[in-house]
């Protein structure tokens, strides 16, 4: 009896935390990236990653698939097209900038991205799990342990998105 008291209490001091889901469909929508930040896994460093400011959108439909392109803050338009600029430029403009999609799977700890097509075309065909976290209005996106930019460190990758639709 005292378990079930306990119980109800319990469920009764959960009702006035914040409202907080893992992985749901409550992540259907589109999200506009807030912030990105990386945590070196060996020195605890924080680095935003693509600066200040970046931008982009997450997309979940409700079908399954999924889609995300990142932009750096400050990113400098190429002095001509994508044929004919000078190869530097175009390597500046690649690392500055993530784009991949395919399909998405729900699962008990997040959400595992299976990669379809990309600019990093090494990630085509693979499976990108990712943690997530929704509490109102904004999406929180980590990565597990993984090698990251800008030195091929292994980091903790943090994604703050905000609901657009």
């Amino acid at each position: 009896m005292t378990r079930y008291f306990g119980l109800l209490a319990a469920l009764g001091f959960a009702s006035f935390l914040p409202a907080t889901q893992a992985a749901d469909k409550s992540v259907i929508g589109t999200w506009q990236l807030q912030s990105w930040v990386s945590q070196d896994a060996e020195t605890g460093k924080i680095t935003n990653v693509f600066g200040e400011r970046p931008t982009g959108y997450l997309i979940y439909t409700a079908g399954g698939r999924m889609t995300v392109n990142l932009s750096a803050d400050g990113r400098k338009a190429l002095s001509g097209d994508r044929f004919t600029t000078p190869a530097e430029e175009r390597a500046q403009a690649f690392s500055t900038n993530i784009a991949y999609s395919g399909t998405y799977d729900i699962t008990a700890e997040g959400i595992m991205h299976r990669v379809e097509v990309a600019t990093f075309q090494n990630w085509v065909g693979t499976e990108q799990f990712r943690y997530v976290n929704v509490e109102g209005d904004t999406m929180n996106v980590k990565t597990p342990p993984i090698k990251g930019p800008p030195d091929g460190r292994t980091k903790v990758m943090t994604l703050v998105f905000k609901r657009l639709e």
